[in-house]
């Protein structure tokens, strides 16, 4: 009994544990369950917590890769922005080189042609140098004997005859020749100064080596009579071209003209700057033995109304006189109105002639007779005189020209060939 007593106090019997002994549960759930139950649940969430790391970095890398596609396409686009610029540049370039080629190949063209019309006139100057030199020297010679004032001179007729335009070259003609005195031995005899001619004998046989041989030197003892005996006979080398004074003190321009007449002189170009009287003279006076004549072309004159006058005058005008038409001891033609001066004594040149572009006046001094001879696009429009106290003023005269219109341009012929008028052959 006791030791039954013994056992079963000690050990109780799992029944009785199982069915009289008081559970512990957490939310109806025995804890065994629950532990049971935590350890599923633990293993659901690492499995979630797992697909959604994954899903964010899909997540990221897909706006890792929009981010790089856009600035991809921002430097393909700033690429394309350098290629118009580059593009553009080149365009200007391209256009800058076209029209810079243009000019030069313009320029190029027009040198050449410059060029050109220089070769074409360097070949007609040696053709016509080729032509005088076979008339310096023909096949044959026919010299001429002259008896000038008791001094014998020996000389080729074409020698003699190679000035053109002179009066020697129309005295030694086939018609004139015979109208030439002759001395006792059949020598033509000429009254000239024989100290002159002797210059101008050796003038005309170095002419015959060279064109363009220079004139011998004058002594000043003889300097006036060469000046007349050149003027008389129309000896061109032997007289001084005039032309404007360079020295005018005024605003008007002066250009010298590159093209020249058949003579070898050339015009010269006055053209004025400003508003106002400017008077400008030639720098020669008129020849004193033999007449002269020289004419003007206007080539622009705004207003032809007047402030174009042309004429002579006693003096070079200076000081305040180069601003005046109003000089002492002349005679002008202003345009539009008429004859002026304080020298006329009468006249009948037409009056209110204007002088517009493309039309011309000269003036012909008649040194015998003291008269002025007028003419307008080469047609005689009257003659003037000088007062009988004024002659004695007049020895020396000067071609003056007053210009008033800003642009105004007139060219000043000192050497055209005089118009016919009453009682004068043309040309002579």
């Amino acid at each position: 009994f006791g030791s039954s007593h013994s056992g079963s106090a000690s050990q109780p019997s799992l029944q009785g544990l199982g069915t009289d002994t008081p559970t512990m549960s957490f939310g109806g759930q025995s804890p065994g369950a629950t532990a049971i139950s935590g350890r599923a649940g633990a293993t659901t969430l690492g499995s979630g917590f797992g697909q959604t790391s994954t899903g964010l970095r899909a997540v990221e890398s897909d706006a890792l890769i929009e981010s790089s596609f856009r600035r991809l396409l921002a430097s393909i686009e700033a690429e394309r922005d350098q290629i118009r610029a580059a593009w553009q540049r080149l365009s200007q370039v391209r256009d800058g080189t076209t029209e810079e080629l243009e000019r030069i190949r313009q320029e190029t063209e027009d040198w050449c042609y410059s060029e050109k019309q220089k070769v074409e006139a360097e070949w007609q100057r040696l053709n016509k140098l080729s032509m005088d030199m076979a008339n310096i020297w023909p096949p044959s010679l026919e010299i001429l004997e002259i008896n000038c004032s008791g001094e014998i001179f020996t000389i080729p007729k074409e020698s003699l005859t190679a000035i053109p335009g002179s009066r020697l070259a129309e005295l030694f003609t086939p018609e004139n020749m015979p109208e030439i005195p002759r001395d006792s031995e059949q020598r033509f005899y000429l009254d000239f100064n024989p100290a002159c001619f002797r210059l101008v004998i050796e003038y005309l046989r170095n002419r015959r080596l060279r064109v363009d041989a220079p004139v011998p030197i004058v002594p000043f003892a003889q300097q006036r009579n060469m000046e007349v005996m050149a003027e008389a006979w129309k000896l061109w080398p032997f007289i001084k071209e005039n032309c404007m004074n360079p020295l005018h003190g005024t605003s008007l321009s002066v250009i010298k003209r590159s093209d020249t007449k058949a003579d070898g002189s050339s015009l010269e170009v006055v053209r004025a700057t400003h508003t106002g009287w400017q008077v400008i003279s030639a720098k020669t006076s008129l020849p004193v033995a033999s007449p002269s004549y020289f004419e003007v072309t206007v080539m622009n004159n705004p207003d032809s109304r007047g402030g174009l006058a042309i004429g002579l005058c006693n003096h070079i005008p200076k000081n305040m006189e180069i601003h005046s038409i109003h000089l002492q001891c002349c005679q002008l033609y202003n345009s539009n109105n008429g004859l002026i001066g304080d020298c006329i004594e009468t006249h009948d040149v037409k009056s209110h002639v204007a002088l517009k572009e493309g039309e011309s006046l000269g003036i012909h001094h008649d040194v015998a007779s003291r008269t002025l001879q007028w003419f307008h696009n080469r047609h005689y429009i009257g003659t003037s005189t000088f007062k009988p106290e004024a002659l004695e003023n007049l020895k020396t005269i000067y071609p003056v020209f007053a210009l008033y219109v800003p642009e105004q341009a007139i060219a000043v012929d000192f050497r055209a060939s005089v118009p016919n008028f009453p009682g004068h052959p043309a040309g002579r």
